[in-house]
């Protein structure tokens, strides 16, 4: 996701082109490989037949997923919603509670690359929000940007 001020009040994260790309041809993919199966649905017995629709409904969904993050500096929140064909969840959090943005080296799972995450360090709460994770010169870039567009410091634990 990139950051992209709308205002000098608003802003929201926007997934990137190569993100709905991916997403397009995944849900093709798996479309066509659905159809093939429920061409010969006739052979198939109750419980296959179910896995195969609930595969569909879990497709459908993916197809639409959507995660939304607004900034308003008029209202001092960031607005995080994540959507499907309807509302999934949707957090809100406080601008005026956030102590810092922080990035750190995140566990990776031995494939010997480095992943970072971006965290969101409250006054209230002990253990920092995971609010975005990619790589360095990403995480990097999207924290700045983030930081001084809600004056919020950045504190990067990799220097």
């Amino acid at each position: 996701m990139f950051f992209k001020p709308l205002s000098s009040t608003m802003a929201v994260m926007a997934e990137t082109r190569l993100h709905v790309i991916a997403r397009v041809f995944f849900s093709c993919l798996f479309a066509c490989m659905l159809l093939i199966v429920i061409a010969g649905i006739a052979q198939h017995t109750y419980s296959e037949v179910f896995m195969y629709s609930t595969l569909a409904l879990l497709w459908w969904h993916f197809t639409f997923a959507k995660r939304q993050v607004t900034f308003d500096l008029q209202s001092q929140q960031i607005t995080i919603k994540i959507s499907s064909l309807y509302l999934l969840t949707q957090q809100v959090i406080p601008i005026r509670n956030i102590a810092a943005l922080q990035l750190r080296s995140r566990a990776s799972s031995g494939n010997g690359g480095r992943a970072y995450e971006l965290l969101i360090v409250m006054h209230t709460q002990t253990e920092p929000l995971k609010f975005e994770f990619g790589g360095l010169y990403q995480m990097q870039s999207l924290g700045k940007q983030i930081a001084d567009f809600c004056n919020i410091p950045f504190l990067n634990q990799l220097d």
